[in-house]
């Protein structure tokens, strides 16, 4: 699939999610001399909108859309298989190792009296 049409791609499923995608011409020194990209995912006024700069090239763009869309549950969503690859690969990995008792609660604890000289047997 072309970048052009994987950008496109990219912006329906966001639409689909009910996110609104904008198209903005950056401060120029908001970027770091071109070597990292602004934008992303963000609520304005209670509505999600993933904001791109119009002036990023278009696979900074792509990435940054399919980064958005990566904290995004898309489930119910039908994604081309593309698209989905895509926003995959910018999705945290799980931690390899689950947290040890983070699912099984521990059992309560008895408290024990101290008894202290001054108290009587």
């Amino acid at each position: 699939m072309e970048l052009g049409r994987l950008l496109q791609e990219l912006i329906q499923a966001a639409r689909k999610a009910g996110i609104t995608v904008r198209s903005e011409s950056f401060d120029p020194s908001l970027s770091d001399g071109g070597k990292k990209w602004r934008g992303g995912l963000c609520v304005i006024r209670g509505k999600r909108v993933i904001l791109v700069d119009e002036r990023a090239p278009l696979v900074d763009r792509i990435a940054t859309v399919a980064a958005s869309l990566a904290s995004v549950d898309l489930e119910h969503v039908f994604l081309p298989p593309i698209v989905r690859a895509t926003i995959g690969a910018y999705q945290r990995e799980a931690p390899e190792r689950p947290v040890p008792n983070a699912t099984v609660p521990l059992p309560p604890v008895r408290a024990r009296l101290r008894r202290t000289d001054d108290d009587e047997p």
